[in-house]
């Protein structure tokens, strides 16, 4: 199931009831829609069993009566690792799918006013898709492996929101 080096991967995601914790506000729950597009990279230490997928566009959005639209969307950071897409099973095939984010958080009205307040996380975020039978997936939920930290551009140490759990369905378009 070798995809082919460069070829480019267009995916939708959903994800419901995300929860998010804003400092001031408390917890709020989002509804986020969107997606990704993957470009295959090789893998040269991944043997035939797997290849590295570069994150190329990604964005969700969710609309929210207290905030706002609310934004994830791919930083321009070079630093993010390439995912990783490998085989764990030949028969039946499996894989397993971990994908590396880096995000800019925007929300269009954030608490106390102002103009849209801009985030972005202070650790590269991680989702697992583990038991894919195919790739692109088809309805696979990804998990996020542990909570997100989100600071303000300028202020990276001063952690306002934190992503709390990011259950979003993939599907390859």
């Amino acid at each position: 199931m070798l995809l082919p080096i460069g070829q480019e991967i267009p995916c939708s995601g959903f994800a419901v009831n995300v929860p998010l914790q804003i400092n001031v506000l408390g917890l709020i729950t989002l509804d986020f829609r969107g997606g990704v597009r993957y470009r295959v990279e090789a893998n040269p230490s991944g043997g035939l069993d797997g290849v590295k997928l570069k994150i190329i566009g990604e964005e969700y959005s969710a609309d929210s009566p207290i905030l706002g639209k609310v934004t994830l969307s791919q930083s321009d950071s070079d630093s993010t690792p390439l995912s990783l897409l490998e085989a764990t099973s030949k028969n039946p095939e499996k894989y397993r799918n971990t994908v590396f984010h880096d995000f800019t958080l925007t929300i269009e009205k954030p608490p106390g006013g102002g103009k849209p307040m801009t985030l972005t996380n202070t650790k590269t975020m991680t989702t697992l898709g583990e038991t894919l039978t195919t790739f692109p997936p088809q309805g696979t939920v990804y998990q996020l492996q542990q909570p997100v930290d989100f600071a303000p551009v300028d202020s990276p140490d001063q952690v306002v929101a934190q992503l709390l759990q990011l259950p979003m369905t993939m599907s390859g378009n």
